[in-house]
């Protein structure tokens, strides 16, 4: 079974860009569309929480992918 996984990377663009975590979002997601468009909600939320004087100072921004994995069926 095919599944996708949500993570956020935090990234500045100050100069270079650089990409300094990755958050690993805690949903499982059946299909690409719901995963991508979840990225953009809690990527918003994530900016929401952060501080704006430092997200303004660093050039903060938050990259986002779905990764698919493989999930073994579980079978009853």
């Amino acid at each position: 079974m095919i599944k996708y996984v949500l993570i956020l990377h935090l990234c500045t663009y100050f100069g270079q860009v650089v990409c300094t975590s990755q958050k690993l979002m805690p949903y499982e997601y059946t299909n690409y569309y719901d995963c991508i468009t979840q990225g953009y909600v809690l990527s918003y939320k994530e900016m929401m929480d952060m501080d704006k004087v430092k997200v303004e100072q660093e050039k903060i921004a938050i990259k986002f992918q779905c990764r698919q994995v493989e999930v073994p069926e579980v079978n009853s």
